[in-house]
């Protein structure tokens, strides 16, 4: 009994051609990394940034940094999060510690609430 189309399995060759999940999401991370650039911020006087660290401590709110560090002419991804400490050198957010000097610029979180109307 002969079938119309016999099926020959390629084995090892079709396996070649199958990128893995965790390869492809590298390749379109490093791309979006690549063409993406973060735009600078105003930079803050020191009295500027203490008093939005003052109401982000007092209100347990959660604040942006931008740090002046550059990468490659690039600024790095802003740290967000709650302010979990401090001490004489810098700031805790969460769990990156940024020193005092290294903050250009400080601002709180704003949230658009999806039941919102406005």
């Amino acid at each position: 009994m002969s079938t119309l189309h016999d099926y020959v399995d390629r084995k090892r060759l079709k396996w070649m051609g199958f990128y893995l999940s965790e390869h492809t999401a590298q390749i379109d991370q490093s791309a979006f990394e690549e063409y993406t650039t973060i735009e600078e911020k105003n930079d803050m006087t020191a009295q500027e940034i203490a008093e939005i660290m003052e109401e982000a401590l007092l209100k347990d709110k959660i604040v942006t940094v931008q740090s002046s560090e550059l990468v490659n002419h690039n600024y790095l991804p802003d740290t967000v999060g709650k302010i979990k400490g401090y001490n004489e050198e810098g700031i805790f957010i969460e769990e990156n510690f940024i020193a005092y000097d290294a903050i250009k610029h400080i601002e709180l979180k704003s949230y658009h609430k999806w039941s919102d109307i406005d």
